[in-house]
Formats: C-alpha cells, sequence, structure tokens
C-alpha cells in the first residue's frame, strides 16, 4: 500500500519487479540480478532461468561465471553470444546483455537479459542505450531494497539459489585494472600467464620474416609465427591489390577462401580502416567506432564472433635515400608512404589485449611491412622464373656472336613457320551454371504481408502444393465495405419494393413509377457490388500460392527472406525448379568473342552439316573440375546484357550430351558453376595466340 504521510515516498520495487519490468520493455523473457556478498554473487531475482536451461552442466556454470566477472571487471554493459560456449538446452542459442551495477555504494550486482541469438550490432546497441538510460533507476531502487531489508528487526534469510550454477564465486581484482583474459568456459587464456617474450623470439620472427621474398610464404609465417609471438586467437595479413584489399593468409589455414562470407566481411573492414589511414581497436566498448566502420564491424563481428580486434594498417618502408628538392635548397621532399595492406589480430576469448601483444605488435609491425613490401615488389616481375633462365642463358652467350645470330635467324624463322602452318583449335570461354530445363518464378499476386510460409528452402514439392499464404488488409477491407454496400442496398430494395406495393394499393401510379425504377437502378447496383465481391474472393483465392510444376524450392533462407514481410504485387518470392527432369548450361559469352562464335556456326551451315549447327562444348563443374563433360550449343541470344564482372555478355543455352555420366551427386547444388569451352574449328597458331591482338588493331587503330 502507498504511504500517505506527507513527504513519504512509494515502497522501492523489489529486484523481481525491477527484473520484469526490465525484461518487459526489452521483449524478453529470461534473465535474472546477482548481489554481491561474503565473496559470492548470490540470485536474489530470476525470470524463467531455470526453465531456460541457458547455464545447465559444467559448461553453463563455467560460461556463466566468466562473464559475470569479465563484466565486472570491465565495468560497463556487454554482450556475449552463447553459441560456440554452450550447448542449447530448452531455450536455445541467445545474445546475453550483461549489466554492472554497485548498490549501497560498495556491493556488486549484476543483471543478465537474454536476448535472441545473432543480435544485429545495431539492435545490440540500441539494448544498451535502453539499459545505460534505466541504470540509475534500478540502482536506486535495488539500492533501497538492500537498505530496507538489512534494516528491518528481523530480516528474512536472504533467497537462496535453486541450483548452485548461479552463485559464482567473486575473483578479486586490482583496483582500475581489466579483470584477466577468460577462455569460453571462464578458464583464464592460454596466453594469459605466458611471460613476455624475449628479444631472441623476436629476432628469429624477424629473420625468418626476411629468409624468402614469396608473397604466399611471408604472409604465412607473418601470422603463423606471428600468432604464437603475439599470444593471440588469430592473425591475418591482408595486402592491397590495386584498389582492392585482399586477404592473404590467415594464421592456422593453409589457403583462404576469398568467396567465404567471413573473409569478405573481414576485407570490407579492413579496407575501410586501411581507407582511414589510422589503427582501428575493437574490445565490446561501443563508443568511439566511426560512423562508416560501424556497418562492416558489426557484419564481422556477426560471422567471426571476436571479442577483441586490433587492425594495423601497413606503410610501405621509408626509402634509405630520401630526394631532395630540385631548388638546391637541401629540405627533403615530403614522402607520402602508402598503404600496402593491414594486419589484423583477434582474440576470441578475451576482450583485453595479451601482454605479449603489448610488448612485441611496436616491435615487428614495421618489420612486416618492410618484408611484405619486398615480396609484392618481387612477385609483381612478370615471368620471373623465365628471366633467371633466360640470364643464364644469355650470360653463356656472352663474346659468342656467330651462335647469336644464327640462334636469332632460327628463332625468327621457326616462330613465323608456327605461326602460320601450325593448325590449332579455336576455342571461346563461356561462364555460365547448370540448371534444370523446367524451372518457374513464383511473384506476388497482390501487395500485402506474408501470412505463413508453407515450405522451406529445399523443400520437394507438387503441383498445387501450398508454398505461401498471404495477408492483403487492403482486400480484406474492401470486401468488408463491399458487403455492407451489398446490405444497405438490400435494405434500399426492401423499403423501396414496400413503397411501390403501397403505391400500387392507393392508385398512385406516379409513385408506383418513380418506386420501381428507382427499385430496378438499386438492383443494378447490386447486382455490380455481388460481381465485385466475386473478384474480391477471386484475389483473396490467389494469395494462397500454390506450386505450378513438381520439383523442389531453391530459394535459400525463405523465412528470413519473407517471414511477416511486406510484398508489393509482382515481388519474386520463391523459385521452384524440377531437379528430376532435363538439365542444360545457361552460359555467358563476352560480346567481343561472339563474332567467333557465328562465324563457326556459319561455316557449318555452309558445309552444309546442319540446318542448325549446334558447336560442341567442352565445360567442367567447378565443384568436380577434375573431369570434362560435353555439351552442344543449342540457342544464341539475340541482344546482349551487362553481366556485373564481366560487362556486355550474350546469353546462350547448351544441351548436354553426356547426361547419363554426369554424376548430379557432385553437383549438389542447383546452379553449379562451370567453366565451359566452345569449339569454333581450326585456325592458325598465330590467330589462336594473337587473334585478340589482331582483333584490337582492326577496331582501335585500323580505323
Amino acid at each position: 500500500m502507498s504511504n500517505d504521510k506527507p513527504g513519504a515516498g512509494n515502497p522501492p520495487l523489489n529486484p523481481v519487479e525491477v527484473l520484469r519490468q526490465l525484461s518487459k520493455e526489452l521483449g524478453t523473457t529470461v534473465g535474472g540480478i546477482w548481489i554481491g556478498g561474503d565473496g559470492q554473487l548470490v540470485l536474489i531475482a530470476a525470470n524463467q532461468l531455470e526453465e531456460s536451461g541457458l547455464f545447465d552442466g559444467t559448461e553453463g556454470k563455467q560460461f556463466l561465471q566468466s562473464i559475470l566477472i569479465e563484466t565486472l571487471g570491465q565495468r560497463r554493459v556487454q554482450s556475449f553470444d552463447t553459441e560456440g560456449q554452450i550447448v542449447p538446452k530448452a531455450f536455445g542459442h541467445a545474445t546475453l546483455f550483461v549489466v554492472p551495477m554497485f548498490i549501497a555504494e560498495t556491493r556488486p550486482c549484476l543483471i543478465v537479459i537474454a536476448e535472441r541469438p545473432h543480435l544485429p550490432q545495431e539492435q545490440r546497441l540500441g539494448v544498451v542505450r535502453h539499459i545505460e538510460s534505466r541504470l540509475p533507476e534500478m540502482v536506486q531502487q535495488l539500492t533501497q531494497f538492500v537498505v530496507t531489508q538489512e534494516t528491518r528487526p528481523s530480516p528474512a534469510p536472504s533467497p537462496t539459489p535453486a541450483r548452485p550454477v548461479l552463485t559464482p564465486t567473486i575473483v578479486q581484482s586490482p583496483p582500475n585494472s581489466a579483470a584477466a583474459p577468460q577462455g569460453p568456459s571462464g578458464t583464464p587464456s592460454q596466453f594469459a600467464s605466458r611471460p613476455l617474450v624475449d628479444s631472441k623470439e623476436v629476432l628469429d620472427y624477424l629473420l625468418a620474416l626476411q629468409r624468402s621474398l614469396d608473397l604466399n610464404e611471408v604472409a604465412n609465417v607473418a601470422v603463423n609465427d606471428g600468432r604464437i609471438l603475439m599470444g593471440v586467437d588469430r592473425v591475418s595479413l591482408a595486402v592491397r591489390s590495386g584498389r582492392k584489399t585482399i586477404v592473404k593468409a590467415v594464421s592456422g589455414q593453409e589457403s583462404v577462401h576469398p568467396r567465404g562470407n567471413l573473409i569478405r566481411a573481414l576485407q570490407r573492414l579492413t579496407d575501410k580502416v586501411i581507407h582511414s589511414g589510422e589503427s582501428f581497436r575493437y574490445d565490446g566498448s561501443i563508443g568511439a567506432i566511426p560512423q562508416q566502420l560501424e556497418e562492416p564491424l558489426a557484419e564481422f563481428i556477426q560471422e567471426a564472433g571476436t571479442r577483441f580486434l586490433l587492425i594495423v594498417p601497413l606503410l610501405e618502408p621509408e626509402r634509405l635515400v630520401k630526394p631532395e628538392e630540385t631548388g638546391g635548397s637541401g629540405k627533403q621532399k615530403p614522402v607520402v608512404r602508402a598503404h600496402i595492406g593491414a594486419l589484423i589480430i583477434e582474440q576470441m576469448s578475451s576482450s583485453e589485449p595479451s601482454p605479449q601483444l603489448k610488448s612485441t605488435l611496436d616491435s615487428v609491425v614495421d618489420h612486416i611491412s618492410a618484408a611484405t613490401h619486398n615480396a609484392q615488389a618481387h612477385s609483381t616481375i612478370f615471368l620471373l622464373p623465365l628471366w633467371r633462365s633466360t640470364g643464364r642463358f644469355f650470360e653463356w652467350l656472352r663474346g659468342r656472336r656467330l651462335a647469336i645470330a644464327g640462334l636469332i635467324a632460327g628463332l625468327l624463322l621457326a616462330a613465323v613457320a608456327a605461326m602460320v602452318w601450325v593448325p590449332w583449335d579455336y576455342r571461346v570461354d563461356a561462364k555460365g551454371r547448370l540448371m534444370p530445363v523446367i524451372q518457374r518464378e513464383i511473384f506476388a499476386p497482390w501487395d500485402g504481408h506474408v501470412d505463413v510460409l508453407h515450405v522451406k528452402g529445399g523443400q520437394v514439392v507438387t503441383t498445387g502444393t501450398k508454398l505461401i499464404t498471404l495477408r492483403s488488409d487492403e482486400l480484406s477491407a474492401e470486401k468488408v465495405k463491399a458487403e455492407n454496400d451489398k446490405q444497405e442496398k438490400l435494405k434500399q430494395v426492401r423499403s423501396l419494393s414496400t413503397q411501390a406495393h403501397d403505391a400500387k394499393d392507393k392508385g398512385q401510379e406516379e409513385e408506383y413509377k418513380k418506386a420501381k425504377a428507382k427499385l430496378g437502378e438499386t438492383q443494378v447496383e447490386i447486382n455490380g457490388i455481388e460481381r465485385q465481391l466475386e473478384l474480391l474472393d477471386q484475389r483473396i483465392k490467389q494469395l494462397t500460392v500454390v506450386a505450378p510444376i513438381d520439383g523442389i524450392v531453391t530459394t535459400f533462407q525463405v523465412e528470413q527472406l519473407l517471414q511477416n514481410r511486406p510484398v508489393k504485387r509482382g515481388d519474386l518470392l520463391l523459385q521452384v525448379m524440377d531437379e528430376k527432369g532435363a538439365w542444360h548450361l545457361e552460359l555467358e559469352i563476352a560480346e567481343n568473342r561472339v563474332g567467333r562464335v557465328l562465324k563457326a556456326r556459319n561455316e557449318l551451315k555452309q558445309a552444309g552439316q546442319a540446318e542448325d549447327p549446334k558447336l560442341p562444348i567442352e565445360y567442367r563443374l567447378l565443384t568436380a573440375p577434375e573431369k570434362s563433360y560435353q555439351a552442344k550449343l543449342d540457342t544464341l541470344a539475340t541482344r546482349a546484357v551487362t553481366a556485373e564482372e564481366d560487362g556486355s555478355v550474350l546469353e546462350a543455352r547448351a544441351s548436354l550430351v553426356d547426361r547419363d555420366t554426369l554424376d548430379l551427386t557432385q553437383v549438389n547444388t542447383i546452379g553449379a558453376e562451370v567453366r565451359a569451352r566452345i569449339g569454333c574449328g581450326k585456325s592458325s597458331l598465330g590467330d589462336v595466340l594473337f587473334g585478340d591482338v589482331i582483333e584490337f588493331i582492326q577496331k582501335y587503330l585500323w580505323w
């Protein structure tokens, strides 16, 4: 009950009410509040925490203790992902927000709130801002509650947790210092207790960097040996190649897959950091993140789960002999050192840098830059092995004039003869995909929202199977309005019928005619409304989209793309393809190569081989490149289209010759990428090798 005395305030909320209020504001149902006392964190309020099973088992207990202790040491709101840390129970994986505070001035208190897993970075920032805005009020409420409980004459025993997992021990740390790095199970990181490296280890590392001029070898030494030297979880090296940033090596990996989501996200983030020209550090805090880095950083953190990230741009080394101004003043010109790449350092187990990293990074980063720059410069020499062999041969020829003359003459004659008389297969390269012939695209029949998804990506369906049910509030409102209009008109019909009947009985001929005319008009309007209702029923029925053919749903991640999403009429919803029927190649041929294909087809026509000649094609699946297959070119588009990578191209379709020998289990997915070569007959070796040069001269210099 509220106190009505002047100056008396309302009783403070108890911890359970504080937790429920915060959970309601954030739209979640799982959470808990711990308060420190006697060297332990004691659970005093819980909201479906035990039912969720988040912290069941030894892993759950250790994970809970690690995040609570780490947050106490950091003294700021932090977020943690349970995926990869604990085995999911009834609640599944989650994004945990841990809120540290001190109540009654000295007693530590922590609040844990569980949100849905893989929460985007923007939403995480919004949750943190909301919690921080509520923090002073929650501290006041919990402080008043604790003070009230402690000042009672006979205080009730403090609530004990239902399970021992929820009472982790508090680990004391020195003031104003970060907590020791914790691993995913709450144990110290493997690098936390390692002593600082000595100078010999650093010198051995620097010597290994300079032992090779091969860029791949230098990159692998930099990341693999550097990870051990710096005591971190992962080190990557990215280099600049033209306008692109390419991840060249990742510690613990023999090769880098450039199309992987993680590598792409890392490349985009590193490219932004390199363009900024300054080192970038992320340790879980949300402040001081440049705006241009927020989106790529959120994407990378979501993919990698990194808790500490440091990206250090690498600069080309300074020249040993610096240029001077031409004016004779003796002053050095300002030299702008270009960025050649970046060193990426990550830690998954801790948000603080390791001691080895702090002591070694500054001393090795310049050497990594120099070794990478030298290897890049060396690797850009065109045909380097050939030039080495050629140099040795010419060293042997030095002073042998007759041999030199004979060699030159023989090479020229042999080259000319080979270019003119040696026949060679001329083949045009094309890229494409292996696709089923029968495929249908499903479009939205009307504006609305996706109400029910009846299928998932990769599900086999038959003709007439329900795919999606849409909900159109607009059509529903129109139908309700039309039905109301119909009812109004029916009321008018009954009223007019009564008027006409009364007028006829009273002998009022004029009134009778007017009523009958009005009755006819109303009946026409009713017929129109009924027709409108029929059309609306048809449209509403069309909102349930069904499969037009037998096949498989090829759209990926249907739930994430469509569930509860608004769509417009004509929007592409799903794709259904018949994977059990015929297959063909969907190819893209570069526009400057199409002339060769058309010329070869015309030559076959003139030779009388076929009315519609089909050029042979040899293709390989990128999923199984060790084996080649045969196909025939069926059709060639009559107009060019623009492709993202290759510019202007012509689309073509090719039927499979050896369909029975093609093992579709090696394809794995519909739309597997292929590399094809279209046979265009025989031509001279010179034309095969230098035909593009001749065409370029004819196109740009001849006219």
